[in-house]
């Protein structure tokens, strides 16, 4: 199995524990933690929220591969059961984040499915932070593995 998480971030300053779930995580999947910017994103940022949706979607335009998930403040809520079900029926899982102005209507058409990691907005690397531990501990329910209780 392979997962792919992509976001639109400037920095690749994420928390340490996010390398950390993805080689707790590697005896089930491969994993890749993708980040997306540059400067036409940057610019397109500072111009509006339209031309950063059409940069993010320009971005993102050849990474649309196997079932793909978006997550949105808006999207299904799930519990880690069913977060873990996600993970069963696919060879190939993309998630996408999107960058300052979320993902664009048009990208979310374009997901099988949108999630929600909580009703409130969150920091982008605190967002992965917390889709990797969800990842390792919808693997680990999978594999009937004890780190979820």
């Amino acid at each position: 199995m392979q997962i792919l998480v992509h976001c639109i971030q400037k920095k690749d300053d994420d928390f340490d524990n996010i390398k950390e779930y993805i080689k707790m995580s590697s005896k089930w999947a491969d994993i890749k933690d993708i980040n997306k910017f540059n400067s036409q994103i940057a610019k397109a940022q500072s111009a509006s929220k339209e031309q950063a949706h059409k940069a993010y979607d320009l971005a993102y335009e050849h990474c649309l591969n196997g079932y793909c998930i978006g997550l949105d403040e808006k999207g299904y809520h799930l519990d880690s059961v069913e977060f873990a079900d996600l993970l069963k029926n696919s060879s190939q899982i993309s998630f996408f984040i999107g960058g300052a102005y979320g993902l664009s209507p048009q990208f979310k058409t374009k997901m099988n499915r949108l999630i929600s990691l909580s009703k409130m907005t969150l920091a982008h690397k605190i967002a992965k932070l917390m889709l990797f531990e969800q990842i390792f501990r919808g693997l680990c329910i999978n594999a009937n593995h004890p780190y979820h209780k």
